[in-house]
């Protein structure tokens, strides 16, 4: 086998590899194999045929070699990178230039390497702690929404007043034609609640079932889908059934009926206190975390980023944000399409803060390293632990913690989480 190595530049490098036949024996092999378990040859079992059989019944070696290539890279690249010691950041870029049965291959894997990083000094980072307040009305807006969840809903043979809940059908048009989506059956509306553009709920208020009203109305100058801001359409709607709606009353009993926890309204309050400080103490300590990790990358020198490196950080931004998309039960083209933009324009807008992304990444890494932050298997296996317990009753999802994926994941997460505290250690002192 023969390595060479070419520095393209300050962080890249292509290497490039020549092997002969018997460099890659095994690898054929094992191809060979892979391939007879999954195909029907006569006169053999799965598995069981030999070398040439397969060969032939398969169209020829080139087949074997073509199956077996992917193995071959992944092996004998990550071998070299490994002793060598290179720190590369981004994926490998992969070239085969040569598959020459009954012979050997020839490929080439070019690497980007890490930025070369000068952390600044954790202990010059000033920034300032913001206290953690209370309202009283963050508690009323939970307990508000206990008592919503809790709601009873009675049929009712009058008119629409503030505080129903009206089942309705309606149609949305534009100069005679419906406008996309703008058409619901059985739509749920509480009156009061602001769901629909201003006007609509006004214009429904007094109506009794089946009853129907048109009436015009104007979209929002900022409405979300800009064909339709700031235009006016056409509203048919007819009101199928009407619920008055009584909230339950706040006090010992009502408590009581949430869990054995609460004796009453002062300690659901009290606990409803205690609970949010803690959610907002968190997300204080993760903010002031973030802003800790910002404040070392200004102050710290960092290398060139590959292209590479930022290209394939902008693609998992764009992934992210298709995921987020689909949670919300919408087809991206179709966001796009409500944005007025391609997904080439949404990726040369994320490339800055891909950039951001990076350096973060880049100097935690380096200041986890310098700070020998290291999760041990005990402390691995206790967060484990304690996963598993809340989804005790979930035996498929249980399976899954065990696996290296999700080890190496929970590692990960474990030692980012380190880094950020022991960061913030450094800078209180």
């Amino acid at each position: 086998m023969k390595i060479s190595e070419n520095k393209i530049s300050e962080s890249k490098i292509e290497l490039s590899f020549e092997l002969d036949r018997t460099d890659i024996e095994t690898d054929l092999q094992a191809s060979c194999k892979r391939i007879s378990e999954i195909t029907e040859i006569p006169g053999f079992r799965k598995g069981s045929a030999p070398y040439d059989t397969v060969s032939r019944h398969v169209g020829g070696e080139m087949k074997i070699y073509e199956e077996a290539i992917e193995y071959i890279v992944n092996r004998v690249a990550s071998k070299e990178l490994q002793e060598k010691k290179y720190e590369t950041i981004g994926k490998p870029d992969v070239s085969i230039q040569k598959i020459v049965p009954p012979f050997g291959v020839s490929f080439k894997v070019t690497i980007s390497l890490m930025p070369k990083i000068e952390l600044g000094d954790p202990s010059k980072i000033k920034i300032k702690k913001n206290e953690v307040k209370l309202e009283e009305a963050d508690i009323q807006k939970v307990i508000d929404n206990l008592l919503q969840m809790r709601i009873k809903e009675a049929l009712v043979d009058r008119g629409i007043q503030k505080g129903d809940k009206a089942l309705l059908d309606f149609e949305v048009k534009r100069d005679g034609v419906a406008i996309e989506n703008g058409k619901s059956t059985d739509y749920p509306l509480v009156i009061g609640e602001g769901k629909f553009i201003p006007g609509f709920e006004e214009n429904v208020i007094g109506l009794k079932a089946n009853e129907e009203k048109k009436f015009d109305l104007e979209f929002p100058k900022e409405y979300y889908e800009k064909s339709l801001a700031g235009k006016k359409a056409e509203f048919n709607v007819k009101i199928k059934q009407v619920f008055e709606l009584e909230a339950p009353k706040l006090d010992d009993e009502f408590v009581k009926q949430l869990g054995a926890d609460y004796k009453s309204v002062d300690d659901l309050k009290k606990q409803i206190s205690d609970n949010l400080k803690l959610e907002k103490q968190r997300e204080e300590d993760e903010r002031f975390q973030m802003a800790a990790m910002d404040e070392l990358v200004k102050i710290s020198k960092i290398g060139e980023l590959p292209h590479e490196a930022v290209h394939e950080e902008v693609h998992k931004m764009v992934h992210e944000l298709e995921q987020n998309v689909a949670q919300q039960g919408m087809q991206f083209e179709d966001y796009l399409k409500s944005i007025k933009k391609s997904k080439e324009d949404l990726e040369k807008e994320f490339e800055p803060k891909a950039k951001v992304r990076l350096k973060i990444m880049l100097c935690a890494r380096e200041f986890g390293n310098q700070e020998k932050v290291e999760i041990s298997e005990a402390d691995l296996t206790k967060e484990i632990e304690i996963t598993k317990k809340a989804y005790q009753n979930q035996p498929e999802t249980l399976a899954k913690f065990d696996s290296e994926d999700y080890k190496n994941y929970m590692r990960n997460a474990l030692t980012s989480k380190r880094i950020f505290e022991k960061l913030v250690e450094k800078i209180a002192k």
